[in-house]
């Protein structure tokens, strides 16, 4: 199927999609020497008088600018490839974003491909760390493919890029949930989010012979760089819709004590994993933490089981288990692998939502 000859107008009654114009080129230049691109005022003033029509008539690129609120928010674009496929190609300037106006400027992009340009699939890719553009892929659809090493350019110097696909017949909507931790606090201690500054706190906490021990496939030393894949990891995981991760912390100095995490959540259950710094043993803490979590995890989030499980052995973890209200409910024989390469029995509690009443 041609592509049209001329830029058409597209609009879903809040974003506009339409070829670019000369009052363009004031915001094009803010946007562009906004940001951290090789892009000067001379390379924007071009792109706008002239490089999106060319790239247009050419069929290298079908790019729109976005008009939002009556003036320049944007651009977006589908680069053909000679499969009849395509790759989408968005960005914002500063003042529009947080509106969802790239999620709808895509949506209307990605109508126009494949129903006017007969494209078979379009691509997504962006740069590790860009979640500005991810949360946009994500709102619109796209099934996450894998991370692919040096696949970009940031800075003169390759990058690793995550990547994604969505075809004609996949709901422009998101597939799963994206977690956001909500924070949650007692009289001694805040539940919230780990910052990326906080990568020496999370190497001393998970360097230890308890973490080698029980937790065996745990690196030991866990080294910074470690940690900061965890933190990424982690973030990965929350924005896939598969595990919550909270930071423990001091409420008066938001100092980082511990960790809780969230995970394999199906069906109303949903179950806890949990460390805890030196700093913060013998005081009760993660027990105060994971009542505070419970609660919010039944009333909040809807969730009918949590489950709890650890080596029959690690007389911490089950006595942070037991003093939080979680009932022993029984055991695997040589279930939980050790560091000593023996296993050992594994113990599972549970707390149910009909239990909260007595948090």
């Amino acid at each position: 199927m041609p592509f049209p000859a001329e830029t058409p107008v597209l609009t879903d009654g809040v974003v506009t999609l339409r070829a670019p114009r000369p009052e363009d080129v004031p915001g094009a230049i803010e946007r562009y020497t906004s940001e951290a691109t090789s892009y000067d005022a001379d390379d924007a003033r071009r792109w706008i008088t002239y490089g999106i029509s060319e790239a247009w008539s050419t069929g290298a690129q079908l790019v729109f600018v976005i008009d939002y609120q009556g003036r320049y928010a944007g651009t977006v674009g589908l680069r053909p490839d000679p499969l009849g496929n395509a790759s989408v190609h968005f960005g914002l300037s500063p003042w529009a974003r947080g509106h969802g106006v790239a999620a709808r400027a895509v949506r209307l992009a990605l109508e126009f491909g494949f129903s006017t340009c007969g494209f078979f699939v379009i691509h997504w890719w962006a740069g590790v760390g860009n979640w500005g553009s991810r949360r946009v892929a994500w709102a619109t659809g796209f099934h996450l493919g894998p991370t692919i090493p040096a696949l970009a350019e940031t800075g003169g110097r390759r990058t690793d890029a995550w990547t994604g696909w969505i075809g004609p017949g996949d709901p422009r909507r998101a597939r799963e949930p994206w977690f956001v931790n909500p924070v949650l606090e007692t009289t001694r201690l805040r539940l919230r989010t780990w910052r990326d500054d906080e990568v020496d706190r999370i190497t001393t906490a998970r360097t230890n012979q308890a973490t080698a021990h029980f937790l065996p496939f745990i690196p030991q030393p866990f080294s910074a760089e470690d940690a900061r894949f965890w933190l990424k990891d982690m973030a990965e995981q929350a924005a896939a819709g598969r595990r919550f991760n909270w930071c423990l912390a001091d409420l008066e100095t938001d100092l980082a004590l511990g960790n809780i995490t969230l995970f394999n959540l199906q069906n109303g259950e949903g179950e806890l994993g949990y460390w805890a710094h030196p700093d913060a043993q013998g005081r009760g803490l993660m027990a105060e933490a994971i009542r505070l979590l419970s609660h919010w995890f039944f009333t909040d989030f809807g969730g009918r089981r949590l489950i709890i499980r650890t080596a029959a052995s690690n007389a911490a973890a089950r006595r942070v288990a037991e003093s939080a209200g979680f009932t022993h409910v029984g055991s695997e024989r040589q279930a939980f692998p050790l560091g000593t390469g023996q296993p050992d029995d594994r113990v599972t509690y549970d707390l149910l939502a009909a239990d909260a009443g007595q948090l």
